[in-house]
């Protein structure tokens, strides 16, 4: 489904290259507000959405299975985007 996935140089993105050839370049406030973990979801109830600080960034990248594990500049690192969600999020940019 992926081929590749990299943060860009100023971290303020992660383009995704799908096995077709096709790329898609996440700004990184929007895969933070997009995250599905306990805590994004709990705050999504709470406040009505996640909020992203200006200039976050992504400070790390782990492989997990079928999807990757994304750190975020502001501490958040239990967000995992299997690579089905991050297709269905490229479809709604």
């Amino acid at each position: 489904m992926i081929d590749t996935l990299a943060a860009s140089d100023d971290c303020q993105h992660l383009t995704v290259t799908w096995e077709t050839g096709e790329e898609t370049v996440f700004p990184a406030a929007y895969l933070r507000r997009e995250a599905k973990d306990a805590w994004s979801i709990r705050e999504r109830l709470d406040r009505g959405e996640v909020s992203v600080l200006p200039g976050i960034r992504i400070t790390g990248l782990s492989q997990i299975g079928n999807g990757v594990n994304i750190h975020f500049s502001d501490g958040h690192e239990k967000a995992i985007y299997p690579f089905p969600y991050l297709r269905e999020l490229s479809d709604r940019l």
